[in-house]
């Protein structure tokens, strides 16, 4: 039996997109501080991918930079920051249906 248990372990489904993921829409995108984002792993860029478990999460921006940016994340009690590139993240756009409560 193989003993791997890497950071990709178990992840084919989630590592997986179809055909039309394709573009660079992902750098057409404003970000400002303070905005909600979800994490939205892209397969294609390895540098910086976030662990998988952070895949669908919504956090929020802390800080941009000229090629990534600085997500922070709530976990339970804790406070976790990714540092990862534009490609994995997209913009919140929360459920009509649900309250706001701002």
């Amino acid at each position: 039996m193989p003993r791997s248990h890497g950071p990709r372990r178990k992840s084919r489904q989630l590592l997986k997109k179809n055909k039309t993921s394709k573009g660079v829409t992902f750098l057409l995108r404003n970000y400002k501080i303070g905005d909600k984002v979800v994490i939205d792993v892209d397969p294609r860029e390895h540098n910086t991918l976030p662990h998988r478990r952070y895949q669908g999460r919504v956090g929020v921006i802390q800080e941009i930079g000229r090629r990534t940016v600085k997500v922070g994340i709530a976990i339970s009690q804790k406070q976790k920051i990714l540092q990862t590139k534009f490609n994995h993240v997209k913009p919140f756009h929360p459920i009509h249906g649900e309250k706001n409560d701002s």
